[in-house]
């Protein structure tokens, strides 16, 4: 007999409210007004989505986020940009619940505790805390990337081929190390697969095309960023060593192992956060009920004294997965993970090794949830009262285990606030938006993280936001600072920056010194160790207009330009020596190249040059009779791959560009974007039309075979 229409109402759609209503009641409070704003997490009104879009990027981002960028920039028309904040977290956590739910085969009570757990636990509790909603992102997509991965091993067909790719990609869009982790898993269910079937070869060939495939539709649809990662000047991952390896690597809990640490999904390597073992020394028992969920579904799962393919897959996961977070904590796989770290750049991407955790929590919700499965199967077989009793006793205990282990995670128990962006921030971007000039504002502290005082949460520290509120270009500190690195930056203007702060003590003429930056303003908050940037009230050339209990804002006196012609050429060697002549010569009216070259001093006075805007990557420039046109940039945008009339750049200071004038009005192009990001969006564009069109048409001619067969072969008419 077939469902109830309102009983298959509720088995279909009920897994859906719940996971809604939990993801409802984690956020709680922070559902109100304002952006939730903590460490990574930072939501503004302007964010600049160009560096992604048409590769501008400075500092060697890997635009896989460029579909969610432009989602997000059309989003912030329509809604305010702390509303879509909310929606992604509500998503992030519904999906995780869902997709943990339908990680089983055979839905039951065990997929609620599955779904329940893979949401609320220590791992996405302490991600959440700080911010790091990319890396929940990936693993809220994950389950479904893996399921999608189990039925094409099963099926090997077009629809699983396009589902793998489709959820891969949306699963990798904003860190690649997301990415590693899926190939990992990927990489274990096929192996155990193969194993499975080695005795087939037909079988095993059909295998190794569908995941070849595979593998290669998801290339081609995600070369807009795969070719400009391969081409780019530098990535990253490429400023990450073992020092980030020792300061990210995990934490052990006081007086536990670190492997017991990890197991029970702590050992985030940020401290300061409440967790259950805070009120209680018995924690610990509530991990040993997860723990043996997870040991009894892989046990349970014996077919004949074989377990399932898939269950030594997820089992070999968690354990491969354990074994990589822990690595570099313990001494005699110290060597080896180096090694690894050394010779597969990937790796580096795993500085914050924990990240492995993920798919931990992943094998303790499939296996687990199995686990609950049988157990409450097994005790029901008898039918008698007491079983019943037993079994709802089982279910309680498995659905009550994930939210009390992680109890801190609903309304982050009181860490976290929302809260808006303080009105002196409002009232500064009204004053910048003002003056209708192109110029750059310097943000300082100079720090890529500090604490803000505003912030309403317990702990205050955040990555500078200035960038994303203020709508001008800003430039601010992108120094990491963490014990044994100041700055991973290889930003030629955040260098200059610093060496100027360097010599703050000896500088008069600060405004002057940020002329080659096309810098207007500076910002001060007075927060963290503002004190330390008292000489900005001694420079000649910087006038205070706005200044009050949270900000100061400083006008440079010296005439800024986007873009500035001169005639006269010095060769320095090193930038003290431009400081110098600072001190006797007006530095606008010079090109200063780094290095060895014979100087073209002249008298002629420097002429700032009007700029058109007419992209992101093309300007026109005015022409001049002057010998040379300097182009400044924004911090966050790359000073290489600049062309003016085509021709290539000289560089001012050693990386701003600088070229030969011409007296017509010339057109400043970013060559990077037509030669390989336009190409690449163009082949994975084709690839996904491609993909949409074969699912499409494989879909109707699945529907219309099945039409056929119901009529003339399920049902042929009586003869």
């Amino acid at each position: 007999m077939g469902h109830k229409p309102k009983d298959w109402i509720i088995s279909r759609w009920l897994p859906y409210i719940v996971f809604a209503f939990l993801a409802l009641v984690v956020l709680l409070q922070l559902l109100n007004p304002g952006y939730i704003l903590t460490l990574d997490m930072v939501f503004a009104p302007n964010e600049d989505i160009t560096i992604y879009t048409y590769g501008l990027s400075a500092d060697g981002w890997i635009t896989a986020a460029a579909p969610y960028m432009l989602i997000q920039h059309w989003a912030y028309h329509f809604m305010p940009a702390w509303v879509f904040q909310k929606v992604i977290l509500f998503l992030i956590l519904f999906l995780c619940g869902l997709g943990g739910y339908k990680l089983l085969p055979k839905l039951g009570i065990g997929s609620y505790y599955a779904g329940l757990l893979y949401t609320i636990n220590p791992f996405t509790y302490t991600r959440f805390m700080a911010g790091q909603w990319g890396i929940l992102w990936a693993y809220a997509f994950t389950p479904f990337a893996v399921l999608a991965f189990i039925e094409l091993l099963k099926k090997q067909n077009c629809k699983s081929t396009f589902k793998v790719v489709i959820f891969t990609t949306v699963a990798g869009l904003f860190q690649v190390h997301s990415l590693f982790l899926l190939i990992l898993a990927f990489a274990i269910l096929f192996i155990v697969k193969m194993m499975q079937v080695s005795d087939n070869k037909p079988v095993l060939l059909r295998l190794m095309k569908s995941v070849a495939i595979t593998a290669g539709t998801y290339g081609a649809l995600n070369l807009y960023w795969i070719i400009p990662s391969m081409t780019a000047d530098h990535t990253l991952l490429s400023q990450v060593g073992l020092v980030d390896l020792n300061y990210f690597a995990p934490k052990n809990i006081p007086n536990i192992s670190t492997a017991f640490t990890v197991a029970s999904l702590h050992g985030f390597w940020r401290l300061g956060y409440i967790y259950l073992k805070d009120f209680t020394a018995w924690w610990w028992i509530l991990f040993l009920v997860i723990l043996f969920f997870a040991i009894y579904g892989t046990i349970g799962r014996q077919s004949k004294h074989r377990i399932s393919w898939k269950v030594t897959s997820v089992a070999t996961i968690g354990a491969i997965s354990l074994f990589l977070a822990i690595a570099a904590t313990i001494t005699s796989t110290r060597a080896p993970f180096e090694w690894l770290w050394e010779n597969f750049p990937l790796i580096r991407a795993f500085r914050d090794s924990h990240k492995f955790v993920a798919l931990l929590c992943l094998t303790y919700a499939y296996l687990g949830g199995l686990g609950v499965n049988k157990l409450v199967t097994e005790i029901g077989k008898s039918g008698k009262a007491l079983a019943k009793t037993a079994v709802v006793l089982v279910s309680v205990i498995s659905l009550l285990t994930p939210v009390i282990y992680t109890l801190p995670m609903f309304g982050s128990y009181g860490q976290l606030r929302a809260t808006d962006y303080p009105q002196e921030w409002y009232m500064i971007n009204q004053y910048l938006n003002q003056d209708t000039d192109d110029f750059n504002v310097l943000v300082l502290p100079w720090h890529r993280y500090m604490d803000f005082s505003w912030l309403p949460n317990k702990e205050k520290r955040l990555e500078n936001p200035a960038q994303k509120f203020f709508d001008k270009p800003i430039i601010q500190g992108d120094n990491i600072e963490v014990p044994g690195i100041f700055t991973q930056s290889l930003n030629p203007i955040s260098q200059y920056i610093e060496f100027l702060l360097q010599k703050k003590d000896t500088i008069a003429n600060f405004g002057e010194m940020l002329l080659s930056l096309d810098i207007k303003y500076v910002i001060l908050f007075n927060e963290s160790d503002y004190r330390e940037y008292d000489f900005l009230y001694r420079q000649d050339d910087l006038q205070t207009v706005i200044k009050n209990d949270k900000i100061t804002l400083f006008k440079n006196m010296n005439p800024t330009a986007r873009a500035y012609a001169v005639s006269s050429v010095i060769y320095i060697k090193s930038l003290e020596e431009y400081v110098n002549y600072s001190k006797i010569q007006d530095v606008k009216e010079h090109l200063y190249i780094l290095g060895d070259g014979e100087d073209s001093a002249c008298e002629e006075k420097a002429e700032d040059l009007e700029v058109t805007k007419k992209s992101p990557i093309k300007f026109h420039i005015t022409g001049s009779n002057l010998k040379y046109t300097i182009f400044t940039v924004p911090q966050n945008i790359s000073t290489n791959h600049w062309r003016y009339n085509g021709k290539k750049p000289m560089k001012n200071l050693g990386f701003m560009p600088a070229f030969p004038s011409s007296p017509e009005r010339g057109e400043a192009i970013y060559q990077r974007f037509y030669q390989i990001y336009l190409p690449s969006y163009a082949l994975s564009f084709v690839t996904l039309a491609v993909i949409l069109c074969t699912y499409f048409f494989t879909a109707i001619e699945y529907h219309a075979i099945r039409r056929i067969w119901v009529k003339f072969v399920s049902h042929p008419k009586a003869k």
